[in-house]
């Protein structure tokens, strides 16, 4: 789990190098805004999951605890990105958002399943 909070760090950082590149800073930092809104709840649930790991009659529960706590945290940090970055670009923050949440999917699918 941990490996795949690292791959979507270096997706999103790509992503934010790229839109750099192309578009600016504005859209970049927004970019990078939107994938971290996902990525840093998504390692505190990792973290979460990983210290209940050696109780394993609490894992139907910490799994509903992580994903419900994720959902919170991801939440706080969109509406604290709207309210503290004034210049956000949304369609950049929203690709952000999509890159990091959906990397999953895309790893999954494509690379364990080998395309099928």
């Amino acid at each position: 789990m941990f490996r795949l909070v690292g791959l979507q760090l270096i997706t999103i950082g790509l992503l934010a190098a790229a839109a750099w590149a192309v578009w600016g800073s504005v859209p970049a930092f927004s970019l990078l805004l939107g994938g971290l809104s996902y990525v840093v709840p998504t390692f505190v649930a990792v973290l979460l999951l990983k210290f209940l790991r050696p109780y394993p009659a609490l894992a139907g529960s910490g799994f509903i605890l992580a994903e419900t706590l994720k959902i919170i945290l991801c939440l706080v940090l969109m509406i604290l990105s709207f309210m503290l970055y004034g210049s956000l670009h949304f369609i950049a923050y929203f690709i952000g958002l999509l890159s990091a949440s959906h990397f999953a999917f895309l790893f999954f699918l494509k690379v364990h399943r080998h395309g099928k």
